[in-house]
């Protein structure tokens, strides 16, 4: 499916850049050109929509449903338990306080947190398919800094997903498949780039973590591997990019070692 309207080059160009790799990004701007797009795609073109219509396509019970007019896809129906609901606010505050810029993005994209079902192998998920809903295993609680990484992991790729509603990041139909560096298979070029976008992140919260110097040592080092195999492959897929996907390849490769 094609995921955003033909659009010239947008988000960097109106938005103040990239959304957590640009400390000038203006996230009401995205938000406001989503929630455009997210109404038309409900009810059709229309002039000058009120505040109040944008907002409601910005709840992510709203922006479920109308995704799922042209990409269905059942979400999990489970509950986090209090304790968890709890710890997720203060692990977003916490990251707002270590990182002022990243502030506005952390608190202005409404997201609705869910258990991981059973089964899978993941810490965290989430997908284009379901605009603003997070899904979180148990581990994810175990320790203050995986729930930070966590939640920000997931919250970068929320953000990118809003740039994709209005604008593609590989060209239309491309098959073209990657093995990231974490051996993950069969992702597309524009995962490729939405992975290396959270790892560049990730690099740059995990100094200001309150961990044993070991653990942060250690993580660093697996993010910095991971960052320069994203670097190969993204200069291996650049046929695959859309002008706006080589703009935030070349975002990332300017912000990461």
């Amino acid at each position: 499916m094609d995921t955003a309207t033909d659009t010239v080059p947008f988000v960097p160009a109106h938005c103040g850049g990239w959304p957590f790799l640009d400390d000038e990004h203006a996230p009401q701007k995205l938000l406001t050109a989503v929630a455009c797009v997210r109404l038309a795609r409900r009810d059709g073109p229309r002039p000058s929509p009120s505040p109040e219509e944008l907002a409601a396509v910005l709840e992510p019970g709203e922006a479920l449903r109308i995704r799922s007019l042209d990409l269905p896809r059942p979400l999990p129906t489970s509950t986090l338990t209090d304790r968890q609901r709890a710890a997720i606010p203060t692990t977003v505050e916490l990251i707002a306080r270590l990182i002022p810029p990243w502030a506005p993005l952390l608190r202005a994209l409404p997201l609705t947190y869910l258990p991981m079902p059973a089964g899978r192998g993941s810490v965290s998920a989430s997908c284009f398919a379901w605009p603003q809903h997070v899904l979180l295993a148990d581990a994810a609680f175990d320790d203050p800094a995986v729930l930070a990484e966590q939640t920000l992991h997931e919250t970068f790729h929320q953000w990118l997903y809003l740039c994709e509603e209005l604008t593609p990041l590989q060209q239309p139909g491309c098959t073209q498949r990657v093995t990231l560096p974490s051996g993950t298979s069969g992702r597309s070029p524009a995962e490729l780039l939405g992975a290396a976008h959270v790892t560049s992140g990730l690099a740059r919260l995990w100094p200001l973590l309150d961990v044993p110097t070991h653990v942060r040592d250690r993580r660093l080092a697996h993010l910095t591997a991971y960052i320069r195999g994203c670097r190969d492959l993204i200069t291996a897929n650049r046929p695959y990019f859309t002008a706006d996907g080589h703009a935030l390849a070349d975002r990332i490769l300017e912000a990461t070692p």
